[in-house]
């Protein structure tokens, strides 16, 4: 099948076009979206977008895996072995239904800013490998470069993954959202996405809209194709985004809070969520 820009952002939505920059993202991918069985196995990692469930190390962060019933009652997942490159867990089904499987918000980096000259630039660690440098007065600053006197501040991130499974004939209490944290909320339920059709998400931090929320869409299995498929888009005033896929496959959307700009202010604590969703279009 044809892989043309494959995303289409409506509702007074902006799209920019081309791939984003390549970047780890947590994920997580079930064996299957669709268990017929009374479990489902699901993988927890971080991944290069480039090469989306290719795992490279468990997602960061201290915490337990959860699970959403159908009938709205969240249960900590009992087993989760780790392994070097990823988390892997079995998720009960037993009941008819949809079901949200998630990380929950936890830990990930920290890490401190420095203003320099007016910039705000990350510092690299004292003894963190080295790096080729980039021009002056750009990028990451070493922590032993910092001018006497500058101005440096905390940062902290914090990262979620969630996804959905539906055993049967898919049901909505799950998709509702809770209302604390960065939520990518599906408006089309992401066990009933078709290419060819629009799929409709909203953003929220804390229960409110993100206006003009940044996201990334990545799709699994691109090593193998000739083209791969990325995007990224921004979210409408309301915190609503909407895009259509012209060929079915697993899919992962990201998205940032506050949006990442090169040289911004941080707070006195600049903090950092980041959540993806997980979602496989049929055809």
């Amino acid at each position: 099948m044809r892989i043309a820009a494959g995303l289409a952002v409506l509702m007074g939505a902006s799209a920019l076009a081309g791939a984003a920059q390549a970047g780890h993202m947590p994920y997580l991918a079930p064996k299957t979206f669709g268990p017929r069985r009374d479990v489902v196995a699901v993988e927890a990692a971080m991944a290069e977008e480039a090469t989306l469930f290719v795992p490279d190390f468990p997602i960061r962060g201290a915490g337990d895996y959860w699970v959403t019933t159908p009938t709205g009652e969240v249960a900590k997942i009992p087993t989760v072995s780790t392994f070097k490159e990823f988390i892997a867990f079995d998720v009960p089904v037993a009941a008819e239904g949809t079901y949200k499987v998630s990380t929950g918000e936890r830990a990930g980096r920290s890490g401190k800013m420095a203003r320099i000259d007016g910039v705000w630039r990350n510092v690299r660690p004292a003894g963190a490998p080295p790096q080729p440098k980039p021009p002056e007065g750009t990028g990451p600053i070493d922590e032993a470069d910092i001018p006497a006197g500058a101005e440096v501040v905390a940062t902290a991130g914090f990262l979620k993954a969630d996804l959905y499974v539906t055993r049967g004939a898919p049901t909505s209490t799950v998709l509702a959202p809770i209302g604390k944290g960065l939520e990518i909320v599906p408006e089309t339920h992401p066990n009933e996405a078709f290419a060819g059709e629009p799929f409709k998400v909203r953003v929220l931090v804390d229960g409110q809209p993100v206006a003009g929320a940044a996201f990334t869409l990545a799709k699994g299995g691109g090593a193998y194709e000739t083209l791969r498929y990325s995007n990224t888009g921004l979210a409408g005033a309301d915190g609503r985004a909407q895009f259509t896929f012209d060929r079915p496959g697993v899919y992962v959307m990201q998205v940032q809070y506050p949006p990442r700009v090169e040289g911004a202010p941080p707070a006195p604590v600049a903090r950092s969520l980041t959540t993806t969703l997980t979602f496989e279009v049929t055809r």
